[in-house]
């Protein structure tokens, strides 16, 4: 033992144990001679937990002081704690072991023999040098142990990991040598993110021997040595995380992190069973599902509008948590049941959805029924992908690309075949085999950040002052004589090259269509489908059509009058709006907005009301009155009046 001043440690024993206080005292350290006690008491077969926590007290100076290092149940037969908890004091009525006698009968013995008697007594004298009393005794010398509890923190973590479940007060040599080892061991990766762990959380480096032993077993069952390396990271988020979840809930962590749910704490609803939240649902992985969250779900469910319960509408949100601030019904009642569910937290939120928006409307108002229902029809074996019964009865109505629906409106209206819209029986689809297909790019196109391209759609726009482009006659020219060749060759040039100017191309068109008037006899014989062609591409587009309803959102390109004209509300109107009712309703309905006296403040009000309202100027401000004229207002008036008076006697 070291040289410390010695330790007298008791622990009390539990009335429903049975078992006899035990008392041990040592000269070392509290840690030391606490894991002594311990270890002792399990040697003998005792268990801890039908003790209390050891207490450290004054040390008794009395005959039947136990030897030190031994474990004694039998010292509190003949002693007890005063009432300052830390006195040894006889208790009264209890007879002490006789001394005395003892005294006597060793004055009788000389030498290993009775004097009375003439017997010859075994040598019973302890031999505490390198001889021993036996051979046996030499060949197997006592083992070398050390005190976990006063090794440093890495060898006790390193302690602990050796135990192989079992929990170590003591190490021997060569349980030393292997804790060396390991720490020396920088291959093994396991092990040194174990330490560096451990050092990096300020919890472990005050924790107790028994903390200590059941974290370190939990870290080797959540992640198995033969296994995976874990990250350092993740061990130190497991650390933490064990150390801030009560001892009740730390069993229950340990199976959710063995499950592979890293959850941060186990939640419980009021009637302390486990709420749930480690399982996988249709949530966002990165969302922290909690009992509050559910609340705002609960609300939004009982919400009367259809909505993509997965990309929540910002008013549906709001609105959502301003009935969780005041508690309205019928969220209220269903918020009180669902928290009280046990594994609430481990559905999906189409579950949550189905069951609130199935209910009958009045279940709320009977809490037994409402228990009912929800235990009858809260049932999900899928958490993490909903069936279309859970998210057709939870109303989820996902939105379609309101992009992509307004082109394809706008593209039947411009006469094109568009899949589920045009009527693909009409004549007017049957192509010609000397039609060329033309690829129209898309008009209204997402740039992202809700800003559309329409300047596609605003080529052909008479608005900006641009030519329509017909197809020209060029393009049904066949064979015609050699006199016509040179000139329908020019003009199929002529169109092909200036085709991207527009009006260059229609120049050169008009000059030739007397020419090709000519030739019309020619051209109708060798080629009657194309003949046909001719009228329609001299035929002019119609003005471009503007939809008459817009989606929220920019277009750029879109002229005022068109977009106002429809449904369109500019950013500054929506801006104006808000910010007006925004101020109204906290400035006179809910009073957050204090109006604050200032020097132009008060001027502005007064030309305010000198300008427009002059007949509430006395009942808004305080006018000073008028001073008479003659009026003594300083001492230097009434001086100068009694001098005036005075010189006129």
């Amino acid at each position: 033992m070291s040289g410390t001043n010695p330790v007298f440690l008791v622990r009390k024993a539990k009335k429903s144990s049975g078992q006899k206080d035990a008392v041990l005292w040592c000269s070392d350290d509290f840690e030391a001679a606490n894991a002594t006690l311990d270890y002792l008491l399990i040697k003998s077969g005792a268990k801890l937990k039908d003790y209390f926590k050891a207490v450290a007290t004054n040390f008794p100076v009395v005959n039947e002081l136990p030897p030190e290092g031994e474990l004694s149940l039998t010292f509190c037969d003949y002693y007890q704690l005063a009432k300052d908890n830390m006195t040894w004091t006889q208790i009264p009525g209890v007879t002490l072991p006789s001394s005395e006698a003892a005294a006597a009968a060793r004055q009788h013995i000389v030498d290993g023999v009775d004097t009375e008697t003439g017997e010859v007594l075994e040598d019973h004298t302890e031999n505490f040098g390198n001889e021993s009393n036996s051979p046996a005794q030499a060949t197997a010398p006592a083992p070398e142990l050390t005190v976990v509890a006063t090794m440093p923190l890495r060898h006790r973590v390193l302690a602990q990991y050796i135990g192989e479940g079992e929990y170590l007060y003591h190490v021997d040599a060569s349980q030393k040598k292997e804790i060396l080892r390991l720490e020396m061991d920088t291959d093994n990766s396991y092990v040194q993110n174990l330490l560096l762990a451990a050092e990096n959380v300020e919890a472990f480096k005050k924790a107790i021997e028994h903390d200590i032993h059941k974290i370190v077993n939990a870290v080797k069952k959540i992640f198995p040595v033969d296994g995976k390396t874990p990250e350092l990271a993740t061990v130190i988020q497991f650390l933490k995380t064990w150390f801030e979840t009560e001892h009740i809930d730390r069993g229950l962590l340990v199976k959710e992190w063995a499950k592979g749910n890293r959850v941060s704490a186990i939640q419980r609803t009021e009637s302390g069973a486990n709420a749930g939240g480690g399982n996988k649902t249709d949530r966002n992985p990165d969302y922290e599902h909690t009992l509050d969250t559910l609340d705002v779900e609960i609300a939004m469910a009982t919400l009367p509008m259809d909505f993509n319960i997965y990309e929540l509408p910002g008013s549906v949100y709001r609105r959502a948590k301003e009935i969780v601030k005041k508690k309205e019904s019928p969220f209220k009642e269903w918020s009180a049941a669902l928290r009280a569910t046990p594994g609430i937290l481990d559905y999906s939120r189409a579950a949550i959805f189905a069951l609130i928006r199935s209910a009958h409307p009045e279940f709320y108002h009977y809490p037994g029924r409402l228990q009912g229902y929800i235990n009858a029809n809260l049932t999900e074996t899928d958490h993490e992908n909903p069936t279309e019964e859970a998210l057709t009865a939870a109303r989820h109505t996902p939105e379609k690309d309101a992009v992509e629906e307004a082109n394809r409106q706008l593209a039947a209206a411009r006469g094109e075949y568009v899949e589920g819209i045009s009527d693909p029986n009409d004549p007017k689809w049957v192509k010609t085999g000397t039609s060329q297909p033309t690829t129209e790019p898309e008009l209204v196109k997402n740039v992202g950040n809700g800003i559309f391209d329409v300047s596609a759609l605003m080529q052909n726009s008479s608005t900006h002052g641009t030519e329509t482009n017909p197809e020209t006659t060029s393009n049904v020219q066949v064979q015609k004589a050699d006199s016509d060749e040179k000139q329908a060759g020019d003009a199929v040039q002529a169109g092909e090259g200036d085709l991207g100017t527009g009006k260059e191309a229609v120049t050169v068109e008009n000059q030739n269509q007397a020419e090709t008037h000519q030739n019309n006899d020619s051209v109708s014989q060798s080629e009657p489908e194309a003949q046909q062609n001719v009228p329609e591409s001299q035929q002019e587009e119609p003005e471009a059509a503007w939809p008459e309803y817009f989606e929220p959102g920019r277009y750029e390109g879109v002229p005022n009058e068109v977009y106002h004209a429809a449904n369109g509300i500019s950013s500054t109107q929506v801006k104006d709006a808000r910010v007006s009712l925004m101020y109204f309703n906290a400035r006179h309905v809910e009073k957050t907005i204090v109006k604050e006296r200032s020097p132009v403040l008060d001027m502005g009000n007064l030309v305010h009301v000198l300008a427009l309202q002059p007949e509430n100027l006395e009942a808004e401000f305080s006018v000073e009155p008028e001073i008479p004229e003659g009026a003594f207002t300083t001492t230097a008036t009434l001086r100068e009046f009694i001098d005036a008076h005075n010189a006129s006697l």
